[in-house]
């Protein structure tokens, strides 16, 4: 099969409109179209509705996204860097992230990084931003994606936002049509992290700005204790759709907005100024990180919105 159709594929499904693709790509937009039907009738299936605003996928066009983004991606990243001098790196890598972002971004940013860098080993932490900011400044961690924090040791550069919702179990009367106001959680059993920052930082300040009293029912710091807590009907947590979107869709969790007011996470990239990574390397892994997750929060897969911002190198003073 050919790749540039799938490429073509993607761009679309990645822009909502055959459109946009074709003036993004430089393509005519009528051979674009061509590309397409070519490629559906390869696959003898539907790839896309067309409607009036533009496209959105079938579920065989989603099947077909879900299984083909990473591997095209990984094929690209190798074939860039084959003849480069940062393909032949030999070293570890020690990654960290907070739980909630680890599920939707560390197997594809992995992916990436793996095949741009196919001789460096990877190890993913996943723990709270308080866990992760001593394991960097031990050298036990060299980047981390995690909540903002007030430390001068280290460089931070923002990457998305997230709103937070409210999760409840399969019986709750939670909808995604009918947001709770915070007030509401005052009288929820609540399941909260235990680290006092990140979510539980955010739900405790805007409790106070609001003048609203909430308690912690239970508290830990697995996201999976969490969810099977509230699955259970033993209370309700405050998550970003990305760390519960594919429960919700399977029915096993029921979600809703929270409003007056709405609540969110921001979360950035973090390293220390005593990282020792070369400085090429390091850029580059700033870029390939940069673009994963601007691709992920466009594409759907990951529901926050992308911050740009200059890719830094940790070992430089932090621009004002």
């Amino acid at each position: 099969m050919d790749t540039h159709r799938l490429k073509y594929f993607l761009r679309i499904a990645e822009e909502g409109s055959i459109t946009r693709a074709a003036t993004v790509l430089g393509i005519a937009q009528p051979a674009l179209s061509r590309q397409i039907r070519l490629l559906e009738e390869d696959l003898g299936i539907t790839l896309f509705h067309r409607t009036r605003r533009g496209v959105h996928l079938t579920e065989e066009g989603e099947r077909l996204r879900s299984s083909t983004a990473a591997p095209l991606r990984q094929l690209e990243l190798a074939v860039q860097y084959a003849g480069s001098p940062l393909a032949r790196i030999e070293r570890g890598l020690l990654f960290g992230m907070v739980p909630t972002a680890a599920g939707v971004l560390a197997a594809p940013l992995l992916a990436s990084l793996g095949a741009a860098f196919p001789n460096v080993h990877f190890h993913v932490a996943v723990a709270e931003t308080d866990d992760l900011v001593p394991r960097m400044l031990s050298g036990a961690v060299d980047l981390a994606v995690l909540n903002p924090v007030a430390d001068d040791r280290l460089f931070y550069r923002h990457l998305v936002v997230e709103d937070l919702v409210l999760v409840g179990g399969p019986a709750s009367d939670l909808s995604p049509d009918k947001p709770v106001p915070f007030a509401g959680l005052a009288s929820l059993p609540l399941v909260m992290p235990s680290a006092p920052t990140g979510i539980r930082n955010t739900l405790e300040n805007t409790a106070l700005r609001v003048k609203v009293a909430i308690t912690a029912r239970y508290s830990t710091d697995s996201l999976e204790v969490s969810k099977q807590l509230v699955a259970a009907g033993l209370g309700y947590a405050v998550l970003p759709l990305a760390a519960c979107g594919g429960d919700v869709d399977a029915g096993r969790l029921r979600c809703a907005p929270i409003c007056e007011p709405e609540i969110n996470q921001q979360l950035g990239v973090a390293a220390t100024a005593a990282l020792e990574l070369p400085r090429e390397f390091a850029t580059k892994i700033g870029i390939l990180l940069r673009e994963e997750v601007s691709r992920l929060t466009k594409s759907g897969l990951w529901p926050a919105k992308f911050t740009p911002s200059p890719v830094w190198d940790p070992r430089l003073p932090e621009p004002n």
